[in-house]
């Protein structure tokens, strides 16, 4: 007969802080001055990003940052702070999953790329969020065929006019999705 082992149990006064991660990031996690709470959800454009698409529990935007033309976040809205997917109840996480599709289609039918990949971290920003970002089978990939590098989508920035022309066809097409 095996015996089951029970998992550890957290200590009455919540989990200590492991090594590397800092303070303020177990705050943020807990909802504590996280920046993507700040963000103004109603607005159009949150620096950041234009907004394409108002999901049913996520927002939409078109990045300006990074070298990959399409290159979008799609952030969960939800009130209260949430960090991980895990958090939501089974019908939002479904919702939020479903809006990260949307957005995708999207993305696919425009840009008709190789690939799309979808990065779902939080750990510099413990939000929910999802980096969803075209891949090309030309000189626009930056690595084609293998993971991208985080510079990629961290340095540099799109340029403003051919990201907002952009952001109109990408809406056009999230209206009818």
């Amino acid at each position: 007969m095996t015996q089951q082992t029970k998992p550890p149990s957290r200590p009455a006064d919540g989990p200590r802080r492991p090594a590397g991660w800092s303070e303020g990031f177990l705050r943020q996690r807990g909802g504590q001055g996280c920046p993507m709470c700040g963000n103004d959800f109603t607005a159009d454009d949150i620096g950041w990003g234009i907004l394409l698409h108002r999901g049913e529990v996520a927002n939409a935007y078109l990045w300006r940052s990074g070298q990959v033309r399409g290159y979008c976040v799609l952030i969960h809205r939800g009130a209260p702070h949430v960090a991980e997917p895990t958090d939501l109840s089974d019908t939002h996480a479904a919702a939020y999953w479903a809006d990260t599709l949307t957005l995708g289609k999207a993305l696919t039918a425009f840009y008709q790329p190789v690939k799309l990949n979808y990065s779902t971290l939080g750990n510099v920003v413990p939000h929910l969020h999802t980096h969803i970002v075209p891949r090309y089978a030309d000189d626009a990939d930056p690595a084609p065929g293998g993971p991208l590098p985080w510079s990629a989508l961290d340095t540099d920035r799109q340029g403003e006019a051919q990201l907002q022309a952009d952001a109109v066809a990408l809406r056009a097409l999230l209206e009818h999705a």
